[in-house]
């Protein structure tokens, strides 16, 4: 029995390098691949960083940063999709430690749902350890939900490392035309921001659930127990970043989920004022969940960018002495 086992993982582990070997001819979506981001983030040689998931990608253009800024900065736009913090972290800290030309990071501060979509062998390791001691530490998911999230993140990592559906999902994107700004191809600007022109036509269910937990991101205060394993990381790049005479700041993404904001409500309110752009908390507050800004439930479109971009310069210029 156990032999037979055996044989049918190798058998597995077979198909899977060939299908990874396979897949690896292909060029790289510089927006689900972090190896050539980064790559595309060093060419570019700038001075400001933005680090995030799509919601970054879509939602920051860096043309309007600097030209808001008078061209004093060079600032690339890094957003992946489904970028996990953990992952975020491990970025900055590259860029601080290795890249002596990057003088200002933003990192998005998100808690996305569990996603390998960004996963390799280098990093599975580190997210899932990074994932499991969030969850441990947080005080508003009940143990239940946390050995659940646990079995599910630890299913779905074992999934990837197996299955050939995501190299699957790697050539059927190659050979399928679709316009779709996310399921398409790249349309990356050199500096790493994509511009989607049109715009959704109201409101939908997910906008407005959005719209509830960024809401009361605003209200909460420091009403729930920190997160010091999430904190204790922040605390540390911000450290790294001040040696080498660099700075961190931190920002809310254009929206947040109610299972984000389980995690954040414990994290954003414990962050240093100067290290965090947090939601405004003024009339600009609706108009991230206005439909006109808005290409789908999540992301902003041209419009929305522009108004967010514009919305992080100015707060940025309160955090910032050499911006």
């Amino acid at each position: 029995m156990l032999n037979t086992v055996v044989k049918w993982l190798l058998l597995l582990v077979a198909i899977k390098l060939l299908a990874v070997v396979l897949t690896a001819q292909f060029d790289p979506d510089p927006r689900r691949d972090i190896a050539t981001r980064e790559g595309l983030c060093r060419k570019f040689n700038p001075d400001a960083v933005f680090i995030g998931t799509s919601r970054t990608l879509y939602g920051i253009d860096s043309e309007i940063f600097d030209s808001l800024n008078n061209q004093k900065t060079r600032s690339y736009n890094l957003g992946l999709f489904s970028l996990s913090f953990s992952n975020s972290l491990s970025i900055a800290n590259q860029l601080i430690t290795n890249e002596s030309g990057v003088k200002t990071i933003f990192i998005e501060l998100s808690a996305l749902d569990y996603n390998t979509i960004l996963l390799r062998p280098g990093n599975i390791f580190q997210d899932v350890v990074f994932r499991t001691k969030t969850m441990a530490d947080c005080s508003t998911i009940n143990t239940t939900d946390k050995l659940n999230g646990f079995l599910q993140g630890f299913n779905t990592t074992l999934f990837q490392l197996f299955s050939i559906a995501p190299e699957m999902d790697v050539i059927k994107r190659k050979i399928r035309t679709s316009s779709d700004p996310i399921e398409g191809r790249p349309d990356l600007r050199p500096n790493g921001h994509q511009s989607v022109p049109f715009a959704i036509p109201r409101l939908n269910t997910y906008i407005e659930e959005n719209k509830k937990s960024a809401g009361k991101m605003i209200a909460v205060g420091k009403s729930c127990a920190p997160n010091s394993f999430y904190l204790s990381n922040i605390e540390n790049l911000i450290k790294l970043a001040e040696k080498g005479d660099k700075k961190v700041i931190f920002f809310y993404p254009n929206n947040i989920s109610k299972g984000e904001f389980q995690i954040l409500s414990q994290v954003g309110p414990y962050i240093p004022e100067k290290h965090l752009i947090g939601f405004p908390a003024d009339s600009r507050f609706a108009d991230f969940f206005n439909p006109e800004n808005l290409f789908d439930s999540h992301h902003f479109n041209e419009k929305g960018s522009a108004m967010y971009t514009r919305f992080l310069y100015e707060e940025s210029l309160k955090r910032s002495d050499n911006l």
